[in-house]
């Protein structure tokens, strides 16, 4: 891609980024940083994100809403959602706030959704490479 093309394609993408977060309300920086969760490291993207707005809840485009949780909460959701059993592999960062669990995989590098309510390889949905279309994808499958 060129240097025109590359950079239409940011402007574009940082347009579409800002207004999917225009009614999100996010918390204050993180008190601390963590880069793994489990033993697993975190993605870059995600740091990215998270180092800025440590996360928050609310309208995620046009008919998505969740949070995602604070850096320094993440290990005891871990725990409490007994991701490491559950769903091996796994790390969950966020929520739909109903039954549907935001998680990264860092071995295969995607984000996804969980079904909460269920255990196994068949409850992941709306898998990406990105945090970023990761976030589209949900908005456009609710749409």
């Amino acid at each position: 891609m060129n240097k025109k093309w590359e950079t239409l394609f940011q402007e574009a993408t940082n347009k579409r980024a800002e207004e999917m977060f225009d009614e999100f309300s996010f918390n204050e920086k993180p008190e601390a940083v963590i880069t793994e969760v489990n033993g697993m490291r975190l993605p870059e993207d995600y740091l990215a994100f998270m180092l800025k707005h440590n996360g928050g809840e609310g309208p995620l485009g046009e008919y998505n809403y969740g949070s995602f949780f604070r850096m320094e909460e993440l290990e005891q959701i871990n725990k409490e959602y007994d991701v490491e059993n559950s769903w091996p592999g796994f790390v969950v960062l966020g929520s739909d706030m109903a039954d549907q669990l935001w998680a990264y995989n860092p071995e295969r590098k995607v984000y996804c959704q969980i079904d909460s309510c269920n255990i196994g390889e068949d409850t992941y949905q709306t898998v990406s490479g990105s945090l970023f279309e990761f976030l589209i994808k949900m908005d456009e499958e609710l749409a």
